[in-house]
């Protein structure tokens, strides 16, 4: 094998390598805004005051024990 050639594939593998790295690094940055931005609207749809369980312990009658 020539010189130029393993010069070349050591230049084409070590840039492949970049490029993979870099894909994964939007690949993982992508899912984390994505993780929270469903995570801010499971906390908006399912923690809505109107939605809320109102505390019945709190409500005591008069007259009733």
């Amino acid at each position: 094998m020539d010189m130029h050639d393993e010069i070349y594939d050591r230049e084409y593998q070590a840039g492949r390598a970049e490029l993979h790295a870099g894909i994964d690094r939007a690949v993982l940055a992508v899912g984390r805004s994505l993780a929270t931005t469903f995570d801010a609207i499971h906390d908006i749809q399912f923690a809505a005051p109107w939605k809320a369980a109102p505390d019945h312990k709190a409500f005591k009658p008069s007259g009733l024990a």
